[in-house]
């Protein structure tokens, strides 16, 4: 019983010291502002490309992975202010809101708030932090007008992306500054958000274009399990920058820059079997700023040097942290004879961090970290237009986990140019963090034998990586110009899990009799992961489209006969079984639109630690939900819109946390006004 008390307790104090801290495979489709991927012609479709899979642009029909894009049309229509709340409609990819300000997003499995096998990018740019192995989607904001699309990987992209990018990987590219131009105001109003921005962009120069941002977002609280407000209310102010210089015919240089703030209120409870609970503040500060050269020597022939640094400030549970990063990359795209076609490249990263606050929660104080990386892949045409073997590696070498190695094998057939089927095999890894390494926390917990009980978490210095080694497989249709299908499906063998070991309390003395319970990370367990994914289109007229998309996962853990291990936090499954989304949008006349959303999920298991501690958490209660939107547009330069989310239901529960309370999903309504000229 106190084995299963000091897992729970290593699982919650994980998560403070995190919070204190600061279809399918990737898509990216090179599409026109206005364009929707899925309403287009066969022939349209055919010449759509793709580039984050082979880190160069390629047909999506000849992309040997799962591909999944949100084009600009899906974010206008879905009514959505967050990405997470775009990700709903990825199969393979859970997203659950915790409360107001939090949220925990993974693919194909091991949800939670630091999902630590899903590597999230900006622009190329990582918002992965290497402290705590997560993210922080509250601060990983950006101005949804001024996104292009969203590429979203299932299953590894370590080859190429490197360590992280595990389970997924999740990159958002922004529209270039010429497509940008002229003002733009909105506002909206509603239940749950409401947000305020201002954006202007222009020429500078012959050769030159800009634009500048300013965002205010304001999160009205949740509802609490008793109906009452959950008091988790948030706010956030951006303002940011960003310059596309067209220095000749084969060069691009582009600069960018944001600044953000946050001001948060959270519930925390650290009782889990109590209802009692503490209202504790939350604030972050920090910014970027980033370069980047692009040169294209001919058509299939292009190199791209970027650079990169961040700094982030997090005040939480009475601690602060200020981080550091910096981040070189270099990359080389090139044919080589008429059959092979290269792309290779080299990274460098580190990573900086003073930590500090009442309570000492690492070993050290300082951290810092080194990454070096480099790739090479080649796609190998073994039948014109018919069989593609595409294989790589990605080097690496960290601070901690020392030399690592990441590659994969992928191969694609296609029987006709409507149809393709692929295969791939994989390994990657998740480094360790400086959690994972040099966490320290001492605190007490309670009576035992009239003894007061002290738990001691440590950190392991020999805590090494997690590995993956992932098959997966696909088949792909465009049945004709109204009907596609796309499928994929994966077998996941995880080892060298995280874990918590937990030890038999033992009597201490000195200074006075203390019984005390000791629990350090391992890598102790391994994992066995299967799944099917698919996303099925049909257009049955030009104004009106219907998506849809299924998934179905399991996993099953081993510990290996050791029953003194149990998951940390960040490794449980949490993911539910079966989740689906289906979409569908209709354009009665020119300037009217109407959409319908409906998502949802079976039961999933609370994070074991939790579990123990409280078991009426388990599980997860399974849920379907309704959101409508309806929009107008006024004149050439207005737009209104207006809906509902959340409407079959009163509220609704979607994760379960640890430290941080979670809140239930109200039914809301919002309002919309954007005019642009």
């Amino acid at each position: 019983m106190r084995m299963s008390k000091c897992a729970s307790s290593a699982a919650a104090w994980a998560i403070v010291l995190c919070g204190s801290l600061i279809g399918p495979a990737v898509g990216v489709a090179q599409l026109s502002s206005g364009s929707d991927l899925f309403a287009l012609s066969l022939e349209q479709l055919s010449r759509v490309e793709v580039s984050s899979v082979s880190r160069h642009d390629q047909p999506l029909f000849d992309t040997p992975a799962a591909v999944f894009v949100i084009t600009r049309d899906d974010i206008r229509r879905s009514g959505a202010t967050s990405i997470p709340e775009l990700l709903r409609m990825v199969p393979g990819v859970e997203v659950a809101q915790i409360d107001a300000n939090k949220w925990a997003v993974s693919a194909r499995g091991f949800n939670n708030r630091f999902a630590n096998k899903m590597l999230v990018m900006i622009d190329n740019r990582t918002v992965y932090n290497q402290l705590y192995s997560g993210v922080f989607w509250d601060t990983a904001d950006v101005l949804l007008e001024d996104v292009e699309r969203i590429e979203v990987v299932r299953g590894p992209g370590a080859t190429l992306w490197g360590a992280n990018a595990v389970n997924g990987v999740i990159n958002i590219v922004t529209r270039k500054a010429g497509d940008t131009h002229g003002a733009m105001v909105l506002a909206e109003a509603g239940r749950v958000d409401q947000e305020g921005a201002v954006r202007y962009g222009g020429h500078w120069g012959p050769s030159a274009d800009y634009r500048i941002y300013t965002k205010y977002l304001h999160r009205s609280p949740l509802l609490a399990q008793d109906g009452s407000s959950s008091e988790d209310w948030g706010s956030s102010e951006r303002a940011g920058a960003r310059l596309d210089w067209r220095e000749s015919a084969r060069d691009l240089l582009t600069f960018q820059g944001d600044l953000y703030r946050d001001a948060e209120q959270q519930r925390v409870d650290f009782d889990y079997a109590s209802t009692a609970f503490t209202l504790n503040p939350v604030r972050n500060a920090g910014g970027f700023a980033e370069a980047r050269w692009d040169r294209q020597r001919s058509p299939s022939s292009d190199m791209t040097v970027q650079a990169y640094y961040s700094e982030d400030r997090r005040s939480e549970i009475s601690n602060l942290v200020h981080m550091r990063s910096f981040d070189l990359d270099l990359q080389d795209h090139r044919p080589l004879g008429g059959r092979n076609d290269l792309v290779w490249g080299a990274g460098y990263r580190r990573t900086s961090d003073s930590t500090g606050g009442s309570q000492p929660m690492f070993l050290h104080p300082n951290h810092v970290g080194e990454l070096y990386s480099a790739f090479l892949q080649n796609e190998m045409t073994l039948m014109p237009g018919k069989l593609v073997l595409t294989a790589g590696t990605k080097l690496l070498w960290n601070t901690y986990s020392h030399f690592e190695y990441q590659p994969s094998a992928r191969l694609l057939w296609k029987p006709s140019p409507t149809q393709s089927l692929w295969a791939s095999v994989s390994r990657a890894v998740r480094t360790p963090s400086d959690l994972d390494r040099d966490d320290r926390l001492e605190f007490s917990d309670g009576v035992v034998n009239h003894l007061p009980l002290e738990v001691l978490i440590t950190g392991n210095p020999r805590f090494g990586s997690e590995i993956l080694r992932a098959y997966e497989g696909g088949y792909r249709q465009q049945f004709n110009k109204t009907l596609s299908l796309d499928v994929a499906g994966f077998v996941n063998h995880y080892s060298s899990l995280g874990a918590t070991l937990s030890s038999v309390p033992r009597v201490v003395r000195e200074p006075a009799p203390t019984l005390v319970e000791a629990c350090t990370y391992v890598n102790g367990l391994s994992s066995n992961a299967q799944g099917a994914e698919a996303a099925v289109t049909w257009t049955p007229v030009a104004a009106l489209e219907a998506q849809g998309s299924y998934t179905w996962m399991q996993n099953r853990f081993d510990n290996h006969g050791n029953a003194a291990e149990l998951p940390l936090n960040n490794e449980d499954w949490t993911t539910p079984r079966n989740s689906f989304d289906v979409r569908g949008f209709w354009s009665p006349a020119p300037q009217w639109s109407v959409g319908a959303i409906l998502n949802g999920n079976s039961a999933a298991a609370a994070a074991l630690g939790t579990v123990i501690a409280n078991p009426s958490a388990y599980p997860i209660p399974g849920h379907t939900r309704l959101d409508l939107r309806l929009a107008r547009k006024i004149g050439e330069n207005m737009s209104l819109s207006a809906g509902g989310t959340n409407l079959l239901q009163h509220d609704h529960m979607e994760f379960h946390s640890d430290y941080a309370v979670h809140s239930q999903i109200p039914r809301s309504a919002w309002i919309r006004l954007a005019w642009t000229h």
